[in-house]
């Protein structure tokens, strides 16, 4: 049985409870965390809350046969609808519709495929259900117009039309757009089209590529691999070649891989034009923003040569032919016995026999109008830039690449020609090659209709790889068979008929990453000045400047790529390598002699180089006087004790000794160190003076004792029988006239004598 005023007195206490518990929460989490706490925690869980609740699903469409439709043919679109909700959907419905009105430019046809207003002059083609859309799960749903029901069928002219799907699923509906091209035959204008094509190696810091490295790029799927491949009868594409590929082959000598000799074998064969980028593909653009006069070139690649695996000498690939040839009467050079094989210099691990030269091509969107001066004084007077870092877009018709910017020759790549290119080159799928070559042949299909004369393009790939040799080719074929478009060189790009009113925008890069670049230019010039601790310091400046190079290849500027991780990685092994040599503490010294020698011991952890080290020590006050410094060379990865020769003043007391390693430069090589020095200098004259006096003392003590005892001994002879004494006297004087009566001849006579005895 309910009693309502029961009911009424249990929910106000209910409610109390509710609200005191509130209280309490909210007072423990106040004392338990600080006051932000609790509201990033509450805007964390709404935010997904939101995410949740805001979730539809999504769609996108493209048509068969790369967006071009002919007479005869049925429209097959396919339409790919994705559920990132949590809700299965097991019905819905997808309905294929066209904008009756053709799009007349390629502003046009942006706008409205970027556009979501709805479309007034709609016409519905068909429809297809939608079986089951679990959650997390796409599905592709494919609409079929036949010929005969194609509404533009028996138009005479060609022209591109955008088309759309509207997908319904449950309570959740989606839009998506593409366009189609509709070709009726005939002759059309076609657009005189370059395209240039990268050939670089993934990101890496390390300045060469090592040989597992190689045999991955160039196995058969290799990304290496792929790019020769995709250029398989296409000799119009340019390619441009970093050279940090080439002189990683070389290196390795006879023990390159062989699939990477191969590979070189193929490029060298290429009938391609092709020109040379900077070494590791560096950034010219960003070189010359942070301050550089001109791009860096590598120093020396000395540092990866094994000379075991130059004899044999290698069999030169790729290397420009020498135009003068040696006389027939000048003899061969007679090696030198033992002198062991010639290692290929800087020089030849860099050759090739380019067909163009002169040309710089930065990433895209990262140039200004300041970068060309610098670069074409150092030779670059062609720099590639992307449409985006021009006006190319605000004007009313395409423009042709080339134009002039003070000295320099721009060629200008097509950015929407580009990215849909490169679009398709990458595409894991049918699905989606199609999709990118509906947008590319739309705007070739607008480009052509713009003008009876011919426009002269470029197209630009990016620092990636085609996800098959087979893809980019099938891309390359679409794109030089389709009626609107025709295959041209670089050179003959360039020498088109320039449009004046394309200019360059200034697009310089960001401050972060020219900060970084700042940081990376000064660790090589402290790592540099570390060098002359070295025997032959190229192997570390050879080695700083090809791993700088490569750290600033334009691949790193993609946004997958944890460029700062890698700035960060070589700003360690910077500061690693510069304490690599270094004094080890030492405890406080005493010195009690005038002069000496204390010892420290200095460490070198450098795994494979030997370094010779200046120790200068400085006293902090007059008591000690330093003689001269102490140079050693110490072994890689060992210890050696150096020797500090000091000489004391008089007086005692504390000297701090500052310690300082140097190079025969003169450069300072690690941190500072000091050791406190007792001095007491005068202990060694007190020692000598107590020493003197003791022998004085013990001298002295024993003359005094002998004539004591002599005294002694005359005492008590005066206290003796003076009778004695007297009779002694008498006979010592009888004696004395005896013998002054024999004379002389009587002392030495054998016979007398004996005869006295007698």
């Amino acid at each position: 049985m309910r009693v309502p005023g029961l009911s009424l007195r249990g929910a106000r206490v209910r409610a109390a409870l509710v609200g005191a518990a509130v209280t309490v929460a909210t007072l423990l989490a106040s004392t338990a965390a600080p006051a932000a706490a609790p509201d990033v925690a509450t805007n964390a869980t709404a935010s997904s809350l939101r995410a949740a609740t805001d979730a539809s699903i999504t769609a996108s469409v493209t048509t068969d046969g790369a967006g071009i439709l002919s007479p005869g043919q049925d429209l097959i679109a396919s339409v790919t609808v994705s559920n990132p909700t949590d809700t299965a959907y097991s019905s819905g419905s997808v309905k294929l519709w066209y904008d009756s009105e053709p799009r007349a430019s390629r502003n046009e046809l942006n706008s409205w495929l970027s556009s979501t207003a709805a479309v007034s002059d709609r016409v519905d083609l068909g429809q297809a259900p939608i079986s089951i859309l679990e959650p997390g799960t796409s599905v592709v749903v494919r609409v079929t117009v036949p010929a005969a029901a194609v509404p533009f069928e028996s138009r005479p002219t060609s022209a591109v039309f955008g088309f759309g799907a509207s997908v319904a699923a449950g309570d959740r509906t989606a839009e998506a757009r593409s366009s189609v091209v509709w070709y009726p035959g005939g002759a059309a204008t076609r657009s005189e089209i370059g395209v240039v094509m990268p050939i670089v190696s993934p990101s890496t810091s390390a300045g060469l590529i090592s040989a597992q490295d190689l045999i991955a790029y160039t196995a058969p799927n290799g990304v290496l691999t792929r790019d020769l491949d995709g250029l398989q009868n296409h000799s119009t594409v340019t390619v441009g070649i970093d050279p940090m590929i080439i002189a990683s082959v070389r290196a390795l000598g006879n023990a390159a891989p062989a699939s990477a000799t191969a590979w070189l074998n193929r490029l060298s064969a290429l009938p391609n034009d092709t020109f040379s980028l900077g070494y590791g593909d560096a950034d010219v653009s960003g070189q010359i923003q942070a301050g550089l006069p001109a791009p860096l070139q590598p120093t020396a690649l000395g540092y990866a040569l094994d000379p075991k695996n130059f004899a044999p000498t290698p069999t030169a690939i790729g290397e420009p032919q020498t135009q003068t040839p040696t006389p027939a009467a000048t003899p061969s050079p007679t090696p030198t016995p033992g002198a062991g094989p010639t290692l290929p210099s800087l020089d030849r691990l860099l050759a090739w026999d380019y067909s163009l030269a002169g040309i710089a091509w930065p990433g895209d969107g990262t140039t200004r109008a300041a970068d060309l001066a610098p670069l074409a004084s150092a030779g670059l007077g062609t720099v590639i830039v992307s449409g985006s870092n021009t006006n190319a877009a605000k004007l009313v018709s395409t423009p042709n690449a080339p134009t002039r910017s003070g000295s320099s020759t721009l060629a200008v790549s097509d950015q929407r020609l580009s990215d849909a290119l490169r679009q398709a080159v990458t595409a894991p799928s049918d699905l989606a090659w199609n999709t990118a070559m509906s947008k590319l042949n739309a705007q070739l299909q607008l480009i052509s209709s713009e003008s009876s004369t011919p426009h002269h393009l470029l197209i630009t790939l990016d620092r990636s790889w085609p996800s098959s040799g087979t893809q980019a080719q099938r891309t390359l074929d679409s794109l030089f068979s389709n009626p609107w478009s025709t295959p041209s060189t670089f050179s003959a790009v360039l020498a088109s008929q320039q449009t004046s009113e394309l200019a360059l925008t200034d697009s310089p890069e960001s401050q972060a990453r020219i900060d970084a670049i700042h940081t990376l230019l000064q660790d090589e010039k402290l790592l540099d000045e570390f060098a002359t601790i070295l025997a032959d310091p190229t192997t570390l400046t050879g080695s700083t400047r090809a791993q700088l190079l490569t750290l600033l290849a334009v691949s790193w500027q993609n946004p997958r790529s944890d460029w700062t991780a890698a700035v960060a990685q070589s700003r360690a092994a910077t500061i690693k390598t510069l304490h690599a040599v270094h004094i080890l503490p030492t405890e406080n010294v005493n010195l009690v002699s005038a002069q000496g020698s204390i010892p420290f011991t200095v460490s070198n952890e450098l795994p494979n180089e030997a370094v010779t080290v200046v120790l200068s020590a400085s006293p902090s006050n007059s008591r000690l006087e330093i003689d001269q410094p102490t140079t050693k060379t110490i072994p890689q990865d060992s210890r050696a004790t150096m020797l500090v020769p000091v000489k004391a003043k008089v007086g005692n007391g504390q000297v701090v000794l500052s310690l300082q390693l140097y190079s025969s430069a003169g450069v300072p090589i690690g941190d500072p160190s000091s050791v406190t020095v007792e001095v007491h200098a005068d202990w060694e004259g007190i020692g000598a003076l107590i020493f003197g006096v003791l022998i004085v003392l013990l001298f002295g003590f024993g003359i005094v004792r002998n004539i004591l005892r002599r005294r002694d001994l005359r005492r008590k002879g005066e206290e003796g029988d003076g009778a004695s004494d007297d009779a002694v006297i008498a006979e010592d004087a009888a004696t004395e006239t005896r013998d002054s009566e024999r004379g002389p001849a009587a002392d030495h006579s054998p016979s007398d004598s004996g005869g006295a005895h007698g």
